[in-house]
C-alpha cells in the first residue's frame, strides 16, 4: 500500500492545484553532490560524495490567464518563508528508490519567464510558465 494521498506539491498547507499543470512534470529527487570526484592513472572514477541529497523539480502550467496564473501563484505563496531569496517550504512526493513517500524541505524558486500571448475581454492570456525549485 502506498502512502501518496493524492497530490503531488503542497506549498506550506496549500496542494498546489494540479489542474493547470501540464503532462510532465520533471522531478529529480535526491541528487547526488561531490565533495569531490576524480580519476586515477587507470581511469577509475573515485568519488567522495556527500550524505545529504537535495531535490528539484519542474513544472510547468498549461496556457493560462491572469486568473488562473494567481491562483497557482497563492497557492505557492503558502509556503513562502522568505520573499528576497524566494524560499519556500514545500512537501513533494518523492519518487526516489526506496522512498517513496511524500518529504518535506527547504527549496528556492529560479527566475521565472512569462509569455502573455494576448490580451481579451480584460485578462492576459499566457503561454505555459515554468517553475524550477531547487532544494537548499
Amino acid at each position: 500500500m502506498s502512502n501518496f494521498q493524492g497530490y503531488l506539491l503542497k506549498f506550506g498547507n496549500t496542494i498546489f492545484p494540479h489542474k493547470y499543470l501540464a503532462q510532465n512534470p520533471v522531478f529529480t529527487p535526491n541528487q547526488r553532490t561531490e565533495a569531490q570526484a576524480y580519476r586515477d592513472g587507470n581511469n577509475d572514477l573515485h568519488r567522495v560524495t556527500i550524505d545529504n541529497h537535495k531535490s528539484k523539480f519542474e513544472i510547468t502550467t498549461l496556457p493560462i490567464t491572469l486568473e488562473e496564473k494567481i491562483e497557482c501563484e497563492t497557492a505557492m505563496y503558502s509556503g513562502l518563508e522568505n520573499i528576497i531569496e524566494r524560499k519556500y517550504i514545500i512537501t513533494f512526493w518523492n519518487d526516489d528508490v526506496h522512498v517513496n513517500n511524500y518529504q518535506t524541505g527547504y527549496f528556492y524558486l529560479s527566475d521565472v519567464s512569462y509569455s502573455p500571448t494576448k490580451i481579451k475581454d480584460g485578462t492576459i492570456y499566457y503561454d505555459s510558465i515554468k517553475y524550477t525549485f531547487i532544494e537548499y
